[in-house]
């Protein structure tokens, strides 16, 4: 069902993503009317807030509490970040990345696959899985950076993650081949249900494909909690994807 929204209501839905993305705390209209974003009443964006609701935007979490973003809310945002072309790295993160590959043989693909995992992983602070073609082991960082989340101090959700770190060489295959045998774009956001895996229908899955030097292909897989800084993510792993592409370019041999 295509959701047709007002221009306030975009605004507010936004707002409501990356209050909660920055927080990881239900957001209620009263926070929002006294933000001084919104030039209109506080019932007015209650009411708004009642129509995203409807809408399946937006979910109550507790009688008297706010509302948090639903899968369906963060999809939309997303597709707003693309479309709009806001996923541009900071400089002080592209320097990051730019400096960790620096430091490696930069005609070495594997190593060059393993670092890209390592930096994304250190800078996004969720779990990065670096798989390369011709290797049956993935190379894999960042399960300990799960547990900084408050998502994953339910026990059932860290074990469900967990089993998906330990066997994601195995379902990664089913996964690539039904990402890219009818998809041509070379990063892929797959969030809650939209991934294949039930381990991971609470999270976001972010996999970024590209070239690697002397014939081979690499990807990166990033899995974080669906209330996950997208820009600087989708930043990241666009950024990490056009470095190994030019770095194939130069060692084609």
């Amino acid at each position: 069902m295509v959701v047709l929204l007002t221009p306030r209501q975009v605004q507010l839905l936004n707002r409501v993503i990356e209050e909660y993305i920055a927080t990881a705390e239900p957001v209620s209209s009263k926070s929002l009317a006294s933000s001084g974003q919104f030039d209109v009443r506080s019932a007015t964006i209650r009411n708004e807030m009642a129509d995203l609701e409807d809408a399946g935007l937006l979910a109550q979490l507790h009688t008297s509490g706010g509302r948090v973003p639903t899968a369906r809310a963060y999809r939309l945002y997303v597709n707003s970040l693309v479309a709009n072309r806001e996923l541009t790295l900071g400089m002080a993160l592209r320097r990051r990345l730019d400096d960790a590959l620096r430091e490696v043989d930069l005609k070495d693909p594997e190593t060059i696959n393993r670092t890209l995992a390592r930096i994304v992983g250190e800078l996004s602070g969720n779990l990065v899985m670096a798989n390369m073609s011709e290797r049956e082991d993935a190379y894999k960082v960042g399960l300990s950076n799960m547990l900084a989340f408050p998502e994953f101090r339910e026990l059932d959700r860290l074990a469900g993650l967990a089993d998906f770190f330990d066997h994601f060489e195995v379902m990664f295959e089913r996964m690539h081949r039904s990402m890219w045998e009818r998809h041509d774009t070379d990063t892929k956001v797959m969030i809650g249900t939209e991934s294949p895996y039930k381990q991971v229908h609470d999270e976001t899955v972010i996999v970024s494909r590209y070239r690697l030097p002397k014939g081979h292909d690499g990807t990166l897989t990033l899995v974080g909690p669906m209330r996950m800084d997208y820009r600087k993510n989708l930043g990241l792993m666009t950024y990490a994807a056009q470095m190994a592409n030019r770095i194939a370019d130069t060692y084609r041999a």
